[in-house]
């Protein structure tokens, strides 16, 4: 018979096909043991055999099942029983060591669930292999701390996590699975080289603070930006409900449903239709108006030219809350006291939390696609599938070559720096994603639709 395995001391000897499997008959024709492996006796006498049943990678588009009947030896001196082994069989599972290969090479690639119904595996068997996979992904493998790092949450798989982010390079950094302050705690506690961050940008949640102050001593906050006007606009959206109380029917649902976006839209970014609704409220809604310059005042703070100008700028803004005004604002002003010299420090260094904040988002779309994966392997698949590391790595060299022509090999010992994975790398890993899964779906769509003619809508055909 053809030797259809290809398997290290596997030998086929029949072959057929049992419902949607294939199911190959073998002899494992290993050398029998020459000693004992407990006590070291030799010989062992024969045992009799035993089939045992291993899944092996897809032949014709079906799962595979190689039956092998092994010769099994029992040692006089102990009794102990011995199994032929396979340099080609898994020492950890019922399967090929090919077939536990391909899970690897795919397994960040689709589902579990079609790894599992390509193979004919069990689900958690495929998951298993993953996570064996993941965690020797991640053995040896260092990332360079940033100088500038970026810190926010990120809610997925049910629980807060931690997500770091290099801002610099753009790239992601680390996800943690808990989001508490004692396990931010001993993470940095154990960061190598955290004496190598410069600035952290973070939102306003105080554990932040306790713990950079505690474990990163040298390093400095930045209050990013966008939470400081996001609480500003959420003192303006809370004055226009107010406002609301004591309208007619038709003024609440104009204030709720058609000037709530133009208040809270910044001004480069309002339309035409916009711009006239703001002249309609400073036209019929005077104190919502004057509430909208207020919030533009305390924007413009951060255009200011250093850091005592964006001081000044504040504590003048400050002063010109009007009395009526100041209950409502009283939120803002008390969280900049409480924080003023971390939210003030952008003016030494002018970074935020886009980055993040972007890195949130592809995180969130590589969860809904991947559907079934636990957040060790979705971390994995961020930072340490091969795509991700190869992209987040920089080459260089420690010599110098003063010919172009010269072979990489004269510019001296190679060194390698991994950031961690780029930002781009994720959305397009996301995307790519997102756009095999529609495949299917519209493969099968245009399937239930009619022909279409030029310039006709497709039709559902009869039944």
């Amino acid at each position: 018979m053809h030797d259809l395995l290809q398997l290290e001391q596997i030998l086929p000897v029949g072959m057929r096909e049992e419902g949607k499997w294939i199911l190959i008959l073998a002899e494992n024709t290993a050398p029998p043991p020459e000693r004992c492996k407990k006590c070291g006796h030799a010989p062992l006498y024969k045992h009799g055999k035993r089939r045992y049943t291993y899944a092996d990678t897809p032949i014709h588009g079906k799962p595979v099942k190689v039956e092998i009947e092994t010769r099994r030896y029992r040692c006089k001196a102990c009794g102990t029983v011995v199994t032929l082994s396979s340099p080609s069989l898994d020492d950890k599972r019922v399967a090929t060591r090919r077939l536990v290969q391909y899970v690897q090479d795919r397994c960040f690639e689709t589902t579990f669930t079609w790894i599992s119904k390509e193979v004919g595996l069990a689900l958690n068997t495929v998951k298993g292999i993953t996570q064996d996979y993941a965690a020797h992904l991640e053995e040896g493998v260092e990332l360079e701390t940033p100088r500038l790092l970026g810190m926010d949450e990120l809610h997925i798989l049910d629980k807060p996590r931690y997500v770091l982010v290099n801002l610099e390079m753009r790239s992601l950094f680390e996800m943690l699975a808990f989001r508490t302050g004692a396990h931010l705690t001993d993470y940095f506690r154990k960061l190598k080289d955290r004496d190598r961050i410069e600035w952290v940008v973070t939102d306003l949640w105080k554990p932040y603070e306790v713990v950079i102050g505690q474990q990163l001593p040298d390093a400095r906050i930045v209050i990013d930006r966008f939470h400081v006007l996001k609480a500003v606009s959420s003192r303006l959206d809370e004055l226009r409900k107010y406002l609301r109380v004591g309208l007619s029917a038709e003024d609440r649902v104009r204030l709720k449903k058609y000037l709530r976006w133009p208040l809270l839209r910044g001004e480069y970014n309002r339309t035409e239709k916009d711009i006239e609704n703001i002249e309609y409220i400073r036209k019929h809604h005077i104190e919502l108006y004057l509430a909208l310059t207020l919030n533009e005042a305390f924007f413009s703070i951060y255009d200011a030219p250093n850091r005592a100008a964006g001081e000044k700028a504040f504590q003048d803004w400050k002063d010109s809350i009007p009395k009526d005004f100041r209950k409502y604002y009283r939120p803002v002003t008390d969280m900049v006291d409480r924080h003023h010299r971390d939210i003030f420090n952008f003016f030494e260094c002018p970074i935020t939390n886009g980055y993040t904040e972007a890195m949130n988002g592809v995180i969130r779309a590589m969860n809904r696609l991947a559907r079934g994966s636990s957040f060790e392997i979705l971390r994995a698949r961020s930072l340490y599938y091969r795509i991700m590391r190869e992209s987040g790595t920089v080459v260089t060299h420690t010599g110098d070559t003063k010919d172009i022509s010269q072979p990489v090999s004269t510019m001296g010992g190679r060194i390698e720096k991994s950031y961690g994975t780029p930002i781009s790398v994720l959305e397009a890993m996301a995307e790519r994603e997102e756009t095999r899964r529609k495949g299917p779906n519209l493969h099968r769509r245009m399937q239930i639709l009619g022909p279409r003619r030029d310039g006709e809508a497709g039709t559902a055909r009869s039944a």
